[in-house]
């Protein structure tokens, strides 16, 4: 038997053995026996849990739109959200942001863009109520153009820190166990751009910039930013970690 076809074949019992708990149904009994196999078959085969979970998990695209002025703050926190969440990303016209990569990650790209925009949407509605928007000198659209600016700005920033946190964590896992944790990192690399680049896809940096009119208003619009509140994200439970509000 081919040695990939044989392990493959061993990958897909160990999955299978992994979902008979109790709650699934199982008896105690059957439930220790299952795990008890599968440690067994992960120790025979040299595996880890980790890398037969990822080596399952399937690359997808998803396409957000945002065709309005959110678009503004949106395109100014992106890449930060892109970093935070592995993913690969681009935009199509001025109103798409398609993000790239395995499943769990562009989930949690586009749980995060969803909570965002409508956090901006909430908080701009705010503003324009507030003493600080009425009496702006600037012309309205200047004013909430950097409110919105001020917002994405601080929004990256957590993003940034809170990914750089992550990554340290992360670091610190492989220097515990180097040779499992740098070949996972590898396999999510190499899994993600082998499927990027059967996409075909050619991308084209662009350098964007923006002047703020209004410092109050991209003042209001940090201060906005820091309480975006972030609930668990997709799949977690109630106590996974926020985003800081810092």
């Amino acid at each position: 038997m081919d040695p990939d076809s044989e392990l493959a074949k061993v990958k897909a019992r160990i999955r299978a053995l992994a979902t008979r708990t109790v709650e699934r149904g199982c008896s105690e009994a059957e439930a220790m026996a299952a795990a008890a196999k599968v440690g067994e078959l992960l120790e025979v085969y040299g595996l880890t849990m980790s890398e037969v979970e990822l080596r399952e998990e399937s690359c997808v695209q998803r396409i957000l739109t945002f065709d309005d002025p959110r678009r503004v703050a949106m395109s100014w926190l992106f890449p930060a959200l892109l970093r935070f969440t592995e993913c690969r990303g681009w935009t199509v016209g001025r109103a798409d942001y398609v993000i790239f990569g395995l499943e769990p990650d562009v989930q949690m790209a586009e749980y995060l863009m969803q909570v965002v925009a409508g956090a901006l949407a909430y908080e701009e509605a705010r503003f324009r109520l507030s003493a600080d928007y009425i009496r702006a000198r600037a012309a309205p659209q200047a004013v909430l153009r950097s409110f919105r600016v001020g917002f994405a700005d601080r929004v990256a920033a957590r993003l940034e820190e809170l990914g750089t946190h992550r990554r340290a964590t992360e670091a610190a896992a492989r220097a515990a166990a180097p040779a499992t944790g740098t070949a996972l990192v590898l396999l999510k690399e190499r899994k993600i751009e082998a499927a990027f680049e059967g996409l075909g896809v050619r991308l084209r940096t662009v350098t964007r910039s923006t002047v703020v009119r209004d410092r109050g208003a991209y003042g209001r619009g940090r201060e906005a930013g820091g309480r975006v509140g972030l609930d668990r994200p997709v799949g977690a439970g109630p106590g996974a970690p926020r985003l800081p509000k810092r």
